[in-house]
C-alpha cells in the first residue's frame, strides 16, 4: 500500500513538473516573440514554399513555410517556419507573397511575421475568382492545380459549400 501511494505521489508530481515546464517555455516564447518584434532587425521575406500541415489551432490550419529572409547590407537566407495564415495578417497566402519581418540580431533564424509588403485586397481576390466561376472560364488550364485553389479558397471561406461542389464537379469533368 505504502509503495503504491509513493508511486502514485511520484507520477502526480512529474505530471505537474512537465505542466509547469510546458507553460514556462510558452512563456518564454511569447516574450522572445515579442523581444524581436519590438527589437528585431527589419527586413523583408518572400514565401517560396507554403505546405498544409494536418494540425489545426483554434480551428485554423497550421502551414509550414519556407521563407527566403533579406536584410539590408547582407545575403539572403532561408528560413523554415510553422504558422497559421491569420497570425501574419494574411488572408490570401501563395508562393511569392513578400512579407514584413523582424529578425533576431544574435539569432537569424529566429524571424517574426509582421504582415504583407502590400495590403491584400480580398474582394478583388473575391471578384475575380467568382467571375471566372460564373462565366464558366478555367482559372487554370492545369485541373490539379485548380482543384488545390479551390480547395484552398474553400478552406478560407471564400466559396459556400454549393459554390466548391458545383466548380468541383465541373473541374473534375475535364480530367
Amino acid at each position: 500500500m505504502r509503495e503504491e501511494y509513493v508511486f502514485l505521489v511520484g507520477s502526480w508530481a512529474l505530471v505537474f513538473l512537465g505542466g509547469c515546464a510546458l507553460v514556462v517555455r510558452l512563456i518564454h516564447q511569447s516574450w522572445r516573440k515579442k523581444q524581436v518584434r519590438e527589437h528585431g532587425l527589419p527586413g523583408e521575406a518572400t514565401v517560396l514554399e507554403c505546405r498544409a500541415t494536418r494540425m489545426y489551432i483554434n480551428r485554423s490550419q497550421v502551414f509550414d513555410f519556407l521563407l527566403e529572409v533579406r536584410l539590408p547590407g547582407q545575403t539572403p537566407y532561408q528560413v523554415s517556419l510553422s504558422s497559421r495564415m491569420h497570425d501574419w495578417n494574411v488572408r490570401v497566402m501563395d508562393v511569392g507573397l513578400r512579407l514584413n519581418v523582424k529578425v533576431d540580431p544574435k539569432d537569424p533564424q529566429c524571424v517574426v511575421v509582421l504582415g504583407p509588403v502590400v495590403a491584400q485586397d480580398l474582394g478583388r481576390f473575391l471578384r475575380q475568382g467568382m467571375d471566372a466561376m460564373a462565366t464558366g472560364q478555367a482559372a487554370h488550364a492545369d485541373p490539379v492545380k485548380a482543384l488545390s485553389d479551390l480547395q484552398r479558397m474553400a478552406d478560407a471561406g471564400l466559396v459556400s459549400e454549393d459554390e466548391y461542389a458545383r466548380k468541383r464537379a465541373e473541374i473534375l469533368d475535364r480530367l
